[in-house]
């Protein structure tokens, strides 16, 4: 059984012109513990996507499953299931490393071994302001897998980083995929990344293709 599959989905905006159309009865299957790349312009609809996958935004129509399970509201998965990594950091300025991530998870214990995993101790009471582009978004990583989610959604998480950073940012998300038993989708302009996941998509006439 897949952890996640889209059924038909389909999505427009509303634009002075009228409905635009972005995803139009789209099919996608992950499995469990499969890394998924999705990659192409931007435009063309990776972003839109992710978030109808993570109910940040909502379906025209199709559905979603997770683990068998048609979503109906994605409060809970958001929760406990899925860890999302923004391209933007969304670091709390006022707050320092170890409050930020206990923002998503109020279990000290988890938070810790978070941390210590992703050799962040000696960051944890230094505030965004004092950390480099690439700690802060090990940060996001860290903190989209405290609660040891099933699926980790990940949109251009490497976009503000140079060529060493963004590598060891793609890295270090595949590798704490396989030690956390985890699912991911990463969506990138950076085609060089593709060779390093389990399968490839690209939306092409508002659907997915596989390459």
């Amino acid at each position: 059984m897949s952890l996640l599959e889209l059924k038909n989905i389909s999505k427009s905006y509303l634009s002075k012109i009228g409905d635009y159309q972005v995803i139009d009865n789209l099919n996608l299957s992950v499995n469990h513990n499969q890394n998924i790349f999705l990659f192409g312009p931007s435009g063309c609809g990776k972003s839109t996507l992710l978030n109808l996958i993570s109910g940040l935004d909502n379906l025209d129509s199709g559905e979603i499953f997770f683990d068998g399970k048609l979503v109906k509201n994605h409060f809970d998965l958001l929760k406990d299931d899925i860890g999302i990594i923004f391209q933007d950091h969304y670091l709390v300025s006022e707050l320092n490393i170890l409050d930020n991530i206990k923002l998503k998870s109020n279990d000290i214990t988890k938070v810790e071994n978070i941390l210590t995993y992703f050799d962040m101790d000696h960051l944890k009471f230094k505030f965004p302001n004092q950390l480099s582009n690439g700690q802060k978004q090990r940060v996001c990583v860290a903190r989209s897998m405290v609660n040891n989610p099933k699926l980790l959604i990940a949109d251009e998480p490497t976009s503000y980083l140079d060529k060493d950073n963004a590598k060891l940012v793609i890295d270090l998300i595949l590798s704490s995929s396989k030690k956390f038993n985890l699912s991911t989708i990463i969506a990138s302009h950076d085609i060089s990344f593709r060779p390093l996941f389990d399968k490839s998509y690209t939306i092409e006439d508002k659907s997915l293709k596989e390459c």
